[in-house]
């Protein structure tokens, strides 16, 4: 009597197993699934109700810089899952609106998976012509550069960052410690 085992790996979540579409498929190792896994449960696993984060009865002008440290310090620790998820937000707002952005990394992103998956030590021959890998990496970011350039990525990058540090650190500072607050910092 034989026992067959599977040894296909399935991604959490449902992913796994739909049409054949298994770990081993993707471009994205184990290690880089775990690293997601973790990422989701440590920083993304404490997230406060809507109601406790936009509440409005605890909105209030701080009384000087003591008060915005003191609130800023409390806040971005207590909050930090909504603030990723706002950061992340703003992000996707970005690649919605410039298709231009969005088409360049599918392509970054499938030139490099192009050429990883290439056999390290043979070149790769196009009409008559062997390329190394390591031309191929030069050709692929002196196409790359200009095509972020035109997309304008870098201003995109500033004005994530601008914005979620705008948006973060306003409602941080403008939101006062709850009543948890309070008896943490008198221990």
């Amino acid at each position: 009597m034989t026992t067959s085992t599977s040894t296909s790996q399935t991604i959490p979540g449902g992913f796994g197993g739909v049409g054949g579409f298994g770990l081993d498929s993707l471009p994205i190792s184990q290690e880089r699934l775990t690293l997601l896994n973790r990422f989701k449960s440590e920083r993304l696993g404490n997230i406060r109700p809507m109601g406790e984060f936009f509440d409005r009865n605890r909105i209030s002008k701080p009384n000087g810089m003591g008060d915005i440290a003191h609130r800023l310090s409390y806040n971005l620790t207590y909050f930090q899952s909504n603030y990723i998820i706002i950061v992340i937000g703003l992000l996707i707002y970005c690649l919605i609106t410039n298709l231009w952005l969005v088409l360049t990394i599918l392509f970054l992103l499938g030139g490099l998976n192009y050429i990883r998956k290439l056999p390290p030590n043979e070149p790769l021959v196009i009409l008559e012509r062997s390329i190394s890998q390591k031309q191929l990496y030069i050709g692929l970011f002196s196409v790359a550069i200009p095509l972020l350039w035109i997309s304008s990525a870098g201003s995109t990058i500033f004005w994530i960052i601008g914005a979620s540090a705008t948006l973060v650190i306003g409602h941080a500072a403008l939101l006062e410690p709850g009543v948890e607050g309070g008896f943490a910092s008198n221990v």
